[in-house]
């Protein structure tokens, strides 16, 4: 069976990309594909994915890697592959599970979009990223799918490109992750320097996953430890952008301009949780120095405590569940940086289906049903730690802290989560048209209801048995009640005074407090610096000849030369029958001759001429 598994993984990476080359493929040279096929495809690569993924975790037992090498420099050698471990596997399952919701939720929800067809091949074409990203044995091509996410990311948020709105949303959410992008390229070549020039060993170069233990201890030993310090504190850095962590979530608000299904597959299983799955993979380096996991605590804490307060002064449905996304990557920060991951994976987990089914639930045009507007209330009370999954996951957390300040700090953040939740359903209530059940969109939401009863049942394991009393679910019952005992639930401007502070003032003098700064490093220690200005000119000189001398003309002669081709393709097409029969047969013959002299040269090449 584990073997079964094991070679299935490398197809259920493959399918969404195979998926996604018959859609583009089909619409580039104008071929007619099914709708009713697209969705079937979409939809079974993804169930099929969550399949695989969920039957490893029961019966993979071991770490499996397999590679094959993609680049030989010398003796530098980068291999390409899967590596699979119940990590891994736990975020596949998350990845595709979700995503198998939202895609049938798209079919009816995209149903009257023109463009529906290119809006499918880019959720597969997400899907593969995002698993290629989980299963990559090695940091480099976790760092090329990393980048491939985020450009997917910006085709997806910008998928309504005439909208000016979702064109600039597109480019802001794209520009803020070159932050954090930047920041784990720098790392791992700094890393890959000092393992090559230092270690005796060129196998780690690679920075291969299973090697992360030796890496680790190499890294530290051969560098002072502030070098340590700063090349783990840019992986951290790329972690938090990617996140979306105080101060760098303002580029998930703008993510809000897409389409519910983006917006629900961005804050569940995908891009967002990229960054927790760097970080809990790059646990090896960070528990070498107590000040890096300090920082991570520290992240965490500040999102924990001002996104829910932000989150109380929006009135936006969707940049509400935003803050919140924040908020809730921030406790699981939080664990990670106490160093309890399963609490952070459990955490994760809940949130994932909590969140997607919440962003289904959403009024499109201000229209719901009873019926769904039900399910998104049973969903705010699992948000709020309530019920279902989110009550044991927040119970487990609260009950895993041992320092007071940070129990208080939770409690804190459980009172806004329960306060802003409460004050979206009553805002959804007061503001929607209930019209008749969209069955297929809210079978999707109740799909994922039953994952998150599931989560429950699966987290209520006699091993770990809740404390009492629920304090966190207790909080959130007594908060609900309150503001609907004072009627405050129908006072939909009326938030916190601490809220308008923060959100009104506080944040927007950090981000003041910020430019600056980085104004002053400009212009006192660049700007001084000929030698610097210099290398940046001549950088730019050489950046504006690539585009404008090699990528803009190799563009027109590309396009020169397919219209060249469609010329001679237009001169060959005069109706005649037995023209098209011997073209084909020209085809078919060269396909053939193709496909043996390959094969030929493959056995050559893997059995030696034998």
């Amino acid at each position: 069976m584990e073997n079964l598994i094991i070679d299935n993984i490398l197809l259920a990476i493959l399918i969404p990309l195979w998926i996604f080359l018959i859609i583009m493929g089909g619409r580039f040279f104008s071929v007619y594909v099914n709708k009713f096929i697209v969705y079937a495809l979409t939809i079974l690569g993804s169930l099929y994915g969550a399949g695989i993924s969920l039957i490893g975790l029961k019966y993979v037992h071991y770490a499996f890697e397999w590679s094959i090498p993609f680049l030989r420099i010398k003796d530098f050698s980068l291999s390409a592959g899967i590596y699979a471990d119940k990590l891994a596997l736990i975020f596949a399952f998350l990845l595709f599970s979700i995503s198998f919701c939202i895609q049938l939720f798209s079919v009816s929800y995209m149903k009257n979009e023109e463009k529906k067809y290119r809006f499918f091949a880019l959720l597969n074409f997400f899907n593969f990223s995002m698993a290629a990203l989980v299963f990559s044995p090695n940091l480099y091509q976790m760092y090329v799918f990393w980048e491939l996410i985020g450009v997917v990311s910006y085709l997806l948020i910008g998928f309504d490109y005439s909208k000016i709105q979702n064109s600039d949303a597109s480019k802001k959410v794209f520009l803020v992750n070159r932050i954090g992008d930047t920041a784990l390229i720098s790392a791992i070549i700094f890393t890959t320097y000092i393992i090559y020039n230092y270690s005796g060993n060129l196998s780690f170069v690679t920075l291969s996953i299973p090697d992360f233990n030796a890496i680790s201890t190499l890294l530290a030993g051969y560098t002072s430890t502030s070098a340590f310090l700063i090349i783990c504190g840019l992986f951290i850095l790329s972690s938090v952008v990617k996140s979306a962590q105080y101060p760098f979530h303002i580029w998930l608000q703008d993510a809000m301009e897409a389409k519910t299904p983006v917006s629900a597959l961005l804050h569940s299983a995908t891009m967002v949780t990229a960054g927790i799955y760097l970080t809990v993979r790059m646990m090896p380096f960070y528990s070498l120095h107590s000040i890096l996991l300090k920082l991570i605590l520290l992240f965490g804490i500040i999102t924990v405590i001002i996104c829910p307060i932000l989150a109380s002064i929006e009135t936006h449905p969707k940049k509400i569940l935003a803050y919140s996304t924040s908020a809730n990557l921030g406790l699981v920060f939080t664990a990670i940086g106490l160093g309890n991951i399963k609490i952070a994976i459990m955490l994760l987990a809940a949130h994932a289906f909590i969140k997607s089914m919440l962003f289904l639930c959403l009024p499109k045009d201000d229209k719901t049903s009873k019926f769904t507007f039900l399910i998104f209330v049973l969903g705010g009370l699992s948000l709020a730690g309530i019920i279902f999954a989110g009550f044991p996951a927040k119970d487990y957390f609260y009950y895993s802290l041992t320092h007071r300040i940070l129990k208080y700090v939770f409690l804190f953040s459980t009172f806004f989560s329960a306060f802003y939740i409460a004050r979206l359903a009553c805002l959804i209530h007061k503001n929607s048209e209930f019209v008749k059940t969209k069955k297929l969109e809210t079978f999707s939401a109740l799909i994922l209801l039953g994952m998150n009863i599931a989560l429950y049942i699966v987290l209520r394991n006699p091993d770990y048995k809740l404390c009492y009393p629920f304090i966190s679910s207790i909080i959130a019952i007594i908060t609900v009640l309150i503001l609907y005992k004072f009627n405050l639930l129908t006072k939909i401007q009326t938030v916190p005074k601490i809220a308008e502070f923060v959100g009104y003032k506080l944040t927007p003098k950090l981000y003041e407090l910020f430019a600056i700064l980085l104004n002053r490093i400009e212009h006192n220690i660049f700007c001084n610096y000929k030698l610097v200005t210099k290398t940046f000119n001549i950088l730019v000189k050489i950046a504006g000849f690539m585009e404008v001398g090699i990528m803009d003309k190799s563009v027109l002669r590309l396009t020169n030369w397919f219209k060249s081709v469609s010329k001679k393709d237009s001169v060959l097409q005069k109706g005649n029958v037995q023209a098209y029969n011997g073209y084909a047969m020209i085809l078919i013959t060269t396909t053939l001759i193709i496909v043996t002299v390959g094969y030929v040269f493959i056995c050559a090449k893997f059995t030696g001429g034998n």
